[in-house]
């Protein structure tokens, strides 16, 4: 019986592996095997700014635009051999691409492979138009005048673009098929209603390469806030929650808890954030905390006189980070106040390398880790601190570009004239891409034979 038994499991494990269950995995960076081959290399088609990153780098569309240029790379969602035609584009000047924060003048919003550009003019502050992007043909195929005031968003789960022009008595909101640029709806929400951005964990500034991604909005009004539906523009206000007094500055979405923070009033600096309860597990009714509001990064704000950048997340790695006088208040994002906390020491604020470490940087001090494992290394030896991870196993510290296996010895190394950033949808490890001189170059892991 035992015999029988061996025998059938010895089958099981042969039929397994003929067909292709336990084959090799395929190698990328990190593995502590793989090598950089290069795939491909042509000529830089648009520059970067001056701190080495485009405006728009959406790798998984193959875009990138800087000002007035905007280029698909030929063969970039392939890197496997096909071929994909490449095109340039001399965008119009009102469509230069400056903004790197998706839906404010010159800056562009990338799902996938549907792209709208929203434009900008000397005359005013915010956006002047909106346009629709072909990228299959590097065609703009629409485009609608926006009227001062204007505000622009995306719908998290449908591609239409939300325009919002908001008045003290009122708000008029209009859906636009980001494909086609028809006119969906229009709709007029009574009252003195903003609009606001509803990010995922503060999706703009934790992740490179994104686009509108992760962020949709939300209405507030002074007494409730709601949510918009994209095919006829129905508004839905949710039950209970009611938003801090002061400026709703932004909204950000953890799980099914929304938390809601005020811009630091001009004087006093205080603000408040605001989680509301939750629906899952047991419940809870929410949570508040008031603080006054200092980012040792941000210079102070002209109108508050508080030192105060809203480009600056307060969602780092996996933890919502409040840059509180008295010294950052740690919590998690979605439990707040309603567990334990760690507040840093005055001065100290916490940012990620593009892992998933939290780094905790203070004056005079070293690094460390906010919350470390062991003796967990803040970075791999010989790092600076302005060392980011581009993907698992790849660095770049500078110009320095670095592959390190698993002990930090040094695979390969090379320089870029830019930011590297890795290839969307091919996973942790996968090619990268970089700036060698006048070329963009795209390295792919093989085994290191």
């Amino acid at each position: 019986m035992r015999h029988r038994w061996r025998r059938g499991l010895l089958a099981v494990v042969v039929g397994l592996l003929a067909a292709g269950c336990f084959a090799p995995s395929e190698p990328m960076f990190g593995d502590g095997d793989s090598v950089p081959e290069e795939f491909s290399r042509l000529p830089l088609p648009v520059r970067p700014d001056s701190d080495g990153a485009w405006a728009l780098n959406a790798p998984g569309a193959g875009l990138l635009g800087q000002g007035r240029t905007l280029v698909r790379l030929e063969g970039a969602k392939n890197l496997e051999g096909a071929e994909n035609p490449g095109w340039r584009l001399a965008l119009p000047a009102e469509f230069a691409l400056t903004s790197h924060q998706p839906g404010t003048a010159h800056s562009a919003f990338v799902r996938a492979d549907r792209v709208v550009l929203v434009g900008g003019r000397d005359d005013r502050s915010g956006p002047s138009a909106i346009a629709g992007l072909a990228p299959e043909r590097g065609l703009v195929t629409w485009r609608h005048a926006l009227p001062p005031g204007s505000q622009v968003f995306l719908f998290e789960d449908a591609f239409e673009v939300l325009t919002a022009v908001c008045h003290p008595d009122s708000c008029l909101l209009t859906a636009w098929d980001a494909s086609s640029g028809a006119l969906r709806w229009t709709r007029t929400v009574p009252g003195a209603v903003r609009v606001v951005e509803a990010c995922r964990v503060d999706a703009h500034g934790t992740v490179d390469g994104l686009s509108g991604v992760g962020c949709g909005f939300r209405l507030v009004a002074p007494d409730r806030v709601g949510t918009v539906a994209p095919e006829d523009g129905g508004v839905s206000w949710e039950t209970g929650l009611r938003p801090p007094d002061g400026t709703v500055d932004r909204i950000l979405v953890t799980g099914d808890r929304v938390i809601m923070v005020t811009a630091p009033a001009e004087g006093s600096c205080r603000a408040t954030v605001l989680a509301s309860g939750v629906t899952s597990g047991d419940g809870d009714r929410g949570w508040r905390y008031s603080f006054v509001w200092d980012q040792p990064r941000a210079p102070r704000d002209a109108r508050t006189g508080c030192r105060w950048d809203r480009a600056l997340p307060l969602v780092v790695g996996f933890r919502l980070v409040l840059p509180d006088a008295e010294g950052a208040l740690d919590l998690d994002p979605h439990f707040g106040t309603l567990r334990p906390s760690q507040r840093l020491a005055p001065g100290a604020y916490v940012l990620t390398d593009g892992t998933s470490n939290e780094i905790v940087r203070a004056p005079g001090r070293p690094d460390r880790l906010l919350h470390p494992i062991g003796d967990q290394p803040v970075r791999p030896h010989g790092l600076s601190p302005a060392a980011r991870s581009v993907t698992h196993g790849f660095w770049q510290d500078g110009r320095r570009l670095l592959l390190l296996d698993h002990e930090g010895h040094t695979l390969w190394k090379g320089t870029s004239d830019c930011r590297a950033f890795p290839k969307v949808g091919k996973g942790v490890g996968g090619p990268v891409t970089y700036c060698d001189g006048d070329d963009l170059v795209t390295l792919r892991p093989v085994r290191d034979d």
